[in-house]
């Protein structure tokens, strides 16, 4: 029992504490809002603009790829320091709240001739899942510069009669699969986009990629989530799967999170906990105004990503006992672990943390 109540405390100090005074403030106040406007890229020419547009949006792999249809979403995205930069997002199609690979590509001019330079990101893995699902808001792009990203190849483009095609000026060097080095090459034509990579050993022998059937094949695709942005600021992305069940009143509902400041700090996670937070629907109290918000029509099994604007989070005051300063803008990536029924649910005896002990994120 000691157990559980310490766990509530911890969780308290991020979704409870103090949100009954935020949520009279809001109610007897209506704070005005203004949501950010959405990212507007300023490309650098005509040529860097048309390639940026060609690429942007979401791809699907023709086949499978190691078992899992791969996606991939390309969104123009800010960069301090840099310009005519894009975020890409990869995922396997069957779990697309957990990329496999995040990236920053940048297009600019060598000798008049246009590169695409991909950059991975050097900002700690506590803070890669604030950039999850970002495509889809970014307008709250986290904070990066150049000195958080590491530069990994160019590929020179020469534009074709519908897109562009071009491969690495050189080798560049890598450790996968037993190669020490590695060539790639990209070739747009229209609603097709293809990749393919070779990695040589130190002999120059080709280690993979050596087939013509290694290349992987993209075609546009729908999205594989959903942005819902609403009137009040909050941005919801829901990922699925459709479950069998949305919240009802009264229903118990047990939610795993990890929440987000915008500069990349994650200031509470109930994985590390192992155990959901378990509350009554609708929480009322129990949470903050935009939690509640985003656990509307959340069906039971599935992803979403929550940004909560300042107001509907902990307003002005903030909450120093979670370091959550004032009017800060908390993002959260939620998992409906599991939905109890209101008519199943006993309140009376019932002991949240030791009953739920365990249940980790699939």
């Amino acid at each position: 029992m000691l157990k559980s109540r310490f766990i509530s405390t911890a969780m308290c100090a991020v979704l409870a504490c103090g949100v009954a005074n935020a949520q009279d403030a809001m109610l007897s106040e209506q704070p005005a809002f203004e949501a950010p406007a959405q990212y507007a890229p300023n490309w650098s020419d005509e040529g860097i603009a048309k390639i940026a547009d060609q690429l942007s949006g979401t791809w699907r792999t023709t086949d499978a790829v190691g078992g899992s249809t791969l996606m991939m979403t390309v969104a123009p995205a800010p960069v301090e320091g840099m310009s005519d930069t894009l975020y890409v997002e990869g995922v396997r199609a069957e779990t697309p709240w957990e990329p496999y690979r995040n990236a920053i590509f940048q297009l600019y001019r060598y000798k008049d001739e246009v590169r695409l330079r991909t950059y991975e990101f050097a900002v700690g893995s506590a803070s890669m899942g604030l950039f999850n699902g970002i495509w889809a808001a970014t307008e709250y792009f986290p904070s990066v510069s150049r000195d958080d990203l590491i530069a990994t190849l160019d590929v020179e483009l020469d534009e074709t009669q519908n897109g562009f095609s071009g491969s690495t000026p050189y080798p560049y060097p890598t450790g996968v699969g037993g190669a020490v080095e590695m060539t790639s090459s990209i070739n747009l034509d229209g609603d097709s986009l293809t990749v393919a990579d070779r990695g040589y050993a130190a002999d120059g022998s080709v280690v993979w990629g050596a087939d013509a059937d290694s290349a992987v094949e993209y075609e546009r695709a729908d999205s594989f989530a959903s942005v819902d942005r609403r009137p009040d600021g909050m941005i919801i992305v829901d990922y699925g799967p459709q479950g069998d069940h949305t919240p009802h009143e009264g229903d118990e509902l047990h939610v795993h999170y990890d929440g987000y400041l915008t500069d990349g700090t994650r200031f509470d996670s109930s994985y590390s906990r192992d155990l959901p937070f378990v509350f009554e629907y609708p929480p009322g109290t129990r949470a903050i105004t935009g939690w509640g918000i985003g656990m509307e029509g959340f069906s039971n099994g599935s992803h979403r990503k929550l940004i909560i604007p300042g107001y509907l989070g902990y307003g002005e005051r903030g909450n120093p006992r979670a370091n959550i300063p004032g009017d800060a803008t908390l993002v959260f990536n939620v998992w409906m672990a599991h939905i109890e029924h209101a008519e199943d649910v006993s309140h009376e005896g019932h002991d949240h943390g030791d009953s739920h002990e365990g249940h980790n994120h699939d």
